[in-house]
C-alpha cells in the first residue's frame, strides 16, 4: 500500500492538512481535511475556534494541483484512463457516432458519475479530445438511441440492456484486439 499524500496550507492562525490516497482519482478532492492551530499562532488568535470564513479560504484547487504533482507517475487509474480514452477516440475515428461508440461513451459516463468526477463532461472531453459541448450532444444522442437512461434533475443514468450487449459482446472483442495491438506500437 502506497503512503497517502498530504498537502498542508496555512490560513491565518490555522494549519490545514489535506490527505489523498496516492492512487486516488486525480480529479478527486481530499478524503480528509484537518484544521488545527498553527504551532506558532498566538493563543488569542485561535481561542474562538474555526469559522466558516477560514474554511472558505482553503485553496482546494491549489491543493489538488499539488496532489497531482506529488502522485506516483503511472497509477492503475491513469492506465485505465488512458485505455478508456484510446478506445473512445479509436471508435469515434473508425465508426463515427455509432451505437458502439455511444455505448462505450455511456459506460465511461456512468463510471465517472459513480466515481463522483467533479465535471463529467469535461472529463469525457479530455478522454476524447473533443469539447464538453460535443460530449453533451453525444450523451444526448446515446439517450435518444436507448443506450443510456436518464435520472431526472441530476447527472447520472444507467446503461440500457442494448448498451450492455454492445459493451460486453462482439464490440468488446474488437476493442480488446485493438488495445492489445496498440501495446507493441
Amino acid at each position: 500500500m502506497t503512503e497517502p499524500i498530504e498537502i498542508t496550507q496555512t490560513v491565518g492562525p490555522w494549519r490545514i492538512l489535506m490527505r489523498w490516497d496516492a492512487d486516488a482519482d486525480p480529479a478527486s478532492g481530499p478524503t480528509r481535511v484537518l484544521v488545527t492551530p498553527d504551532p506558532d499562532a498566538a493563543p488569542e488568535a485561535v481561542h474562538v475556534g474555526v469559522s466558516s470564513t477560514v474554511v472558505r479560504q482553503i485553496d482546494f484547487r491549489r491543493a489538488g494541483d499539488q496532489f497531482r504533482a506529488a502522485r506516483p507517475a503511472a497509477t492503475a487509474h491513469d492506465i485505465a484512463h488512458d485505455a478508456e480514452g484510446e478506445v473512445l477516440r479509436w471508435l469515434l475515428k473508425t465508426e463515427g457516432i455509432s451505437d458502439a461508440y455511444l455505448a462505450f461513451l455511456a459506460e465511461a459516463y456512468v463510471r465517472a458519475v459513480e466515481r463522483a468526477v467533479p465535471n463529467v463532461t469535461a472529463h469525457l472531453a479530455e478522454l476524447t479530445a473533443k469539447r464538453p459541448e460535443t460530449m453533451r450532444g453525444h450523451l444526448k444522442e446515446a439517450r435518444k438511441r436507448d443506450l443510456l437512461t436518464t435520472v431526472p434533475g441530476k447527472a447520472g443514468g444507467r446503461l440500457t440492456p442494448k448498451a450492455r450487449e454492445i459493451t460486453t459482446g462482439e464490440h468488446l472483442d474488437k476493442v480488446t484486439d485493438y488495445l492489445m495491438n496498440q501495446e507493441g506500437n
